[in-house]
């Protein structure tokens, strides 16, 4: 039986970020099992796209009442609708509301920070009428568990998937030219430089290098990212790490060129604190690179085992001098560790919760 459904997601074609590829990954693995899907987007433009068969993107509306409204028409305009899928908790209220207008099923998307912080009554009330929730964790959905009412058999796990660019190869020598590296080693951190991001922990590895470059003297951190944290992040960096070119920032790199970066790296390390799952450690394992990862929020399923590498208390700075020192000493991790966040099982999974959802009783119209 096709499904139709509507997905209001924050953003996903034509938009960056580890949440935009999540959406786009679910949205095709739903399509590959004969979904008709419709995409209304806060961010992200699509034109010039070649989307998925079965897939549409409206452009993008900002504002929640501008989106809002948006949502409606839309509802309207793909009707019949079987599913809504809501891509973050922020909208789970309104998702709520147009699938009672339509009948439809509820299907809520969780990453991580989205709820934990964002704890409104009204929010857990949608959260609780869902037909669904999945989050991207273990850590997530036990968070989650811990605040609303719902049966643990409600909320599924579906993590996130890596892109089939990501495997091992050589090291690019007119990549480390042209960025001007030595023979390091490189540490590598992936990751927004934003004031609401400073879990991730970069300045905790800065913090680390003066102790690190005793023992491996070339020793370099390359940051990828942007944000409006990064001025901020560069003067701490002067502050923590005095050898000048030490640390390294290359601003926003494209999807297309991060493969190359990794495999150019020596070890990926972001002791994050907060993280949902952490798309970026799943990246690294699967180029080959070992990497550390903070003892905190959904590392430990993107870190499944010391064949990945390992995570650690980050605020715990002699832990994680050791742990980053041990790490480069062992070398290279093992990529056959990733092989089940690869895309067929992801896509297996997906069309599995896509039946869950559509064998559940049709609601009746109405409000909630």
């Amino acid at each position: 039986m096709t499904a139709r459904i509507l997905a209001l997601v924050g953003d996903c074609y034509g938009a960056r970020g580890g949440i935009a590829r999540y959406n786009r990954d679910l949205v095709e693995a739903l399509a590959g099992a004969g979904a008709e899907i419709l995409v209304l987007p806060r961010l992200g433009d699509a034109s010039g796209l070649a989307l998925p068969s079965g897939v549409r993107q409206w452009p993008a509306v900002f504002g929640q009442v501008k989106f809002s409204i948006a949502a409606l028409w839309a509802a309207w305009r793909h009707r019949p609708v079987d599913i809504v899928f809501c891509g973050h908790v922020l909208m789970a209220p309104l998702a709520l509301v147009v699938a009672r207008l339509l009948g439809a099923h509820c299907w809520l998307q969780a990453h991580g920070t989205d709820v934990w912080v964002d704890r409104r009554e009204v929010v857990r009330r949608a959260i609780e009428a869902a037909d669904m929730v999945t989050t991207v964790s273990r850590a997530t959905r036990r968070i989650l568990l811990e605040w609303v009412n719902l049966a643990p058999e409600r909320v599924r796990v579906l993590p996130n998937t890596v892109g089939d660019q990501f495997v091992p190869g050589p090291p690019s020598a007119a990549l480390r030219q042209r960025l001007g590296i030595g023979p390091g080693p490189i540490l590598l951190t992936v990751g927004r430089l934003a004031p609401g991001d400073r879990y991730k922990g970069h300045e905790l590895v800065f913090a680390c290098l003066p102790a690190l470059r005793a023992e491996f003297p070339g020793l370099i951190h390359v940051v990828a990212g942007e944000g409006d944290d990064r001025a901020r992040l560069e003067a701490r960096a002067a502050e923590l790490v005095p050898a000048p070119g030490a640390v390294r920032f290359l601003g926003y790199v494209a999807d297309e060129d991060l493969p190359d970066l990794y495999r150019l790296a020596d070890l990926f390390v972001m002791p994050s604190s907060e993280e949902g799952f952490g798309i970026v450690y799943l990246e690294a394992a699967a180029c080959g690179l070992r990497v550390v990862g903070g003892a905190g929020g959904g590392a430990g399923d993107a870190i499944p085992d010391a064949r990945v590498g390992l995570t650690v208390d980050s605020s715990n700075q002699a832990a994680l001098i050791e742990a980053i020192g041990r790490s480069l000493r062992q070398g290279r991790g093992d990529p056959a560790a990733t092989e089940a966040y690869r895309r067929p099982h992801f896509a297996a999974a997906a069309r599995l919760l896509l039946a869950r959802v559509q064998a559940r009783p049709c609601r009746k119209r109405g409000m909630p």
